[in-house]
C-alpha cells in the first residue's frame, strides 16, 4: 500500500501552518547548515544530500502535487529526518516565510 502525504506530517510543511518568518531551528528544531532546493521533483537530490550530510539540513520546495507526494513518500519510506518539503510557489514562499541570510545554500537543478 501507497502511503500519502499525511502520513508524514514530521516531513511534510503546509503554508498554512506558518506564521510570519521561520529559520531552520523553527523547522528541524536544531543547527545546521540549512539548503533550500526549489523544484525537488521527486525528491532524489534531497535524499541522497540528506544521507551524505546528516548534520545539514534541507527544505524542499515543489509545486507540482504529484511529485511532491512522491517526495514526501520517499523521504518518509528511507526514514529521513533531515529533510522538510513544502508544496507552494518557491518565491513567494521564499520572501514571505523565510529571513534574509538565513539559508546557506540554494539548489536549483
Amino acid at each position: 500500500m501507497t502511503q500519502t502525504k499525511n502520513e508524514y506530517p514530521a516531513i511534510s510543511l503546509k503554508v498554512e501552518d506558518i506564521h510570519g518568518k521561520i529559520d531552520s531551528v523553527q523547522i528541524f528544531g536544531r543547527t545546521g547548515t540549512f539548503h533550500i532546493e526549489i523544484g525537488s521533483g521527486r525528491g532524489t537530490f534531497l535524499l541522497n544530500q540528506a544521507q551524505a550530510h546528516p548534520d545539514d539540513n534541507f527544505l524542499g520546495i515543489e509545486w507540482a502535487s504529484r511529485y511532491y507526494r512522491y517526495a514526501v513518500d520517499k523521504m518518509g519510506r528511507w526514514n529521513v529526518s533531515n529533510v522538510r518539503l513544502i508544496r507552494t510557489e518557491a518565491a513567494s514562499f521564499i520572501s514571505d516565510f523565510i529571513p534574509d541570510n538565513s539559508v546557506d545554500c540554494f539548489h536549483i537543478y
